[in-house]
């Protein structure tokens, strides 16, 4: 590219010296005309429509082709180079220098070369055509048939510009990676009809053109601008309208998909999912809230981030909040921060996060969390990302609130496995699924051995300690489809769907010798305990109902406990013998030592 704003450059620089150009050149009618001409191009390039977030139209072209019949080629390329010189630095300067820079991935030198490239390109591109045409030469010629001839050159002229320049503007994309398809479609076909159709005032521009009369030439300039800005208006009134249309389809598709969240982990994901596709700009997301402490504690802070780039979700627990995020829930208010490094709070040089844009999570009142989305470009989100994550942070809200909810109604606040409700519920859909589709699973029933005595003689504190790590066990043995609940008590139940019995022995086997084998550190000592556990599977147990493949796991769960504990014991129908697989023999080691 910087090759290309060279050869632009050199072109309009040399152009004075080269012949072929220099007899039919009309010089500059005056300081007025050429800065008449040079605040219409200028103002026409304010009004720009961004079509593609790298490619933006403006209906100046007309006004292009007049300078070079009014003013002569070469001086229409200059002028043209240095009005768009003006406009790529004041969009290079403006807020809407983070998008550019952030789609071409390089810094401000990129930025230079692009403003240098696009404007002595369009400028080179303006003389060539007009001398293609030999513009200069007909100021030189005889003038009888002066109307048609300015039809002529100008739809000439214009027609061959705007072929060349859109098709190097697609060429420049192509190279970039962007589809031309897309391009075509949705940029270089609208933007030619539009700047073609204006082509005709500018015939009318050169014909009423009158350097000591500049009356006509101002009130056909201030049409030309009008058109512009009836032009500006509606596209940018057709964008708002589109993007909200896709902003209500986002949130459409946000509320489905958090409303059939209720497990926490699932929220989690399917929001960072959501909010990510409908803010493409946001590369990390972050979602803190309320939870309890790994240690079982008391409550604290959840902090669960996404980085889109490694699709990784990280979670951690913090005590309290610090920087934005803590400005954001003491504040109860949306916080956007354009430089996070000129911010005043402090930010981590190894994340490189620059712009951060947070949401409260208020439900009656009070501040559930924060949901943040952060960018590593500087002023990357505007006041249409604001206006969307704060619509979506209040979805998240709600289904935040269902979820912590959900998990008070299913979900054991000690172990946080599913209360006994929830595996009731779930062994009748399995029972149905399995009568209706055909297919096996099993039922798990496990019993901490001793835990009385273990109660007894270490405390209430340490059996609920013990209860913690166990379930740790269980639920880390657990696949998605599988169900861990805290019957009651020590007691533990699970559902195991499209698991024979000889899969749910080993499935359990797994779960008890990492039980055996788990150290628990309580008040400077080391406690180690053991479970038992009786499994039956439909339908190799025998059919009927959730009460009977309970009671038949039970049964199998009471004849480990009598044949010595810690050992897996399975049931079988009538005339299968019960003992063909077992676990550990009666007798060995202690269930609960310590050491």
């Amino acid at each position: 590219m910087s090759l290309f704003a060279v050869v632009g450059w050199g072109a309009l620089l040399a152009a004075s010296y080269v012949e072929d150009f220099g007899p039919g050149i009309r010089p500059f009618e005056g300081v007025l005309t050429f800065a008449s001409f040079f605040v219409v191009i200028a103002m026409a390039r304010r009004m720009a429509m961004k079509m593609l977030p790298e490619v933006v139209v403006s209906l100046d072209t007309g006004f292009y082709i007049a300078a070079a019949l009014c003013l002569g080629s070469v001086n229409a390329g200059r002028l043209v180079a240095l009005a768009l010189t003006l406009d790529a630095l004041i969009r290079l300067l403006g807020p809407e220098a983070a998008g550019p820079r952030r789609l071409r991935g390089g810094g401000w030198s990129d930025d230079l070369v692009y403003v240098l490239y696009f404007a002595g390109m369009t400028g080179a591109l303006v003389m060539l055509t007009s001398w293609m045409f030999v513009v200069d030469g007909f100021y030189l010629g005889p003038r009888a048939d002066i109307e048609f001839v300015v039809l002529r050159l100008v739809f000439s002229v214009g027609v061959t510009f705007l072929v060349a320049h859109y098709a190097l503007q697609g060429a420049r994309l192509w190279l970039l990676g962007h589809p031309p398809r897309s391009y075509l479609r949705r940029a270089a076909l609208p933007g030619m009809i539009a700047e073609a159709s204006l082509l005709p005032l500018a015939v009318v521009v050169v014909l009423l053109y009158k350097p000591d009369q500049p009356l006509g030439f101002l009130l056909l300039a201030a049409t030309y601008l009008l058109i512009n800005l009836v032009f500006y208006r509606l596209q940018r009134t057709s964008g708002k309208l589109h993007r909200r249309v896709k902003e209500l389809e986002i949130l459409n598709a946000t509320s489905r998909e958090l409303a059939a969240s209720l497990q926490l982990h699932e929220l989690v994901e399917s929001l960072a999912r959501e909010t990510v596709r409908a803010i493409p700009e946001a590369e990390l997301l972050t979602l803190v809230h309320r939870g309890r402490a790994e240690d079982g504690g008391g409550e604290g802070l959840v902090v669960d981030s996404y980085d889109r780039e490694h699709r990784k979700f990280e979670r951690f627990h913090v005590t309290a909040s610090a920087g934005p995020t803590g400005w954001v829930l003491r504040h109860q208010e949306t916080l956007s921060i354009k430089d996070l490094r000129r911010s005043g709070f402090e930010a981590s040089a190894d994340s490189g996060v620059r712009s951060w844009l947070g949401v409260p999570l208020s439900i009656y009142g009070e501040t559930a969390g924060v949901l943040a989305v952060q960018s590593r470009e500087r002023g990357a989100f505007d006041a249409d990302h604001r206006r969307l994550l704060e619509s979506i942070g209040a979805q998240a809200a709600v289904a935040l609130q269902n979820a912590r909810l959900y998990e008070l109604a299913m979900v054991d606040g000690l172990t946080s496995l599913f209360v006994r409700r929830y595996f009731d519920a779930r062994l009748e859909e399995e029972i149905e699924r399995s009568r209706r589709f055909g297919g096996d699973f099993s039922v798990v029933m496990m019993d901490i051995d001793d835990f009385k005595q273990l109660n007894d003689t270490h405390g209430h504190q340490a059996g609920d300690l013990v209860l913690v790590r166990v379930a740790d066990i269980v639920n880390r043995e657990m696949r998605g489809v599988d169900t861990a609940a805290r019957y009651g008590g020590e007691e533990f139940a699970m559902v195991l769907p499209r698991t024979g019995m000889l899969d749910a022995y080993n499935q359990a086997e797994r779960i008890r010798t990492l039980i055996e084998e788990a150290r628990i550190s309580f008040d400077g000592k080391a406690l180690s305990v053991t479970g038992s556990f009786g499994i039956a599977s439909y339908p190799e147990s025998g059919l009927g109902k959730a009460e009977d493949l309970i009671r038949r796991a039970d049964t199998a769960l009471y004849r480990a406990k009598r044949t010595g504990k810690n050992r897996v014991e399975l049931y079988w129908a009538e005339g299968v013998p019960q003992n063909s697989l077992g676990g550990r023999p009666p007798g060995g080691r202690p269930s609960i030592r310590t050491v």
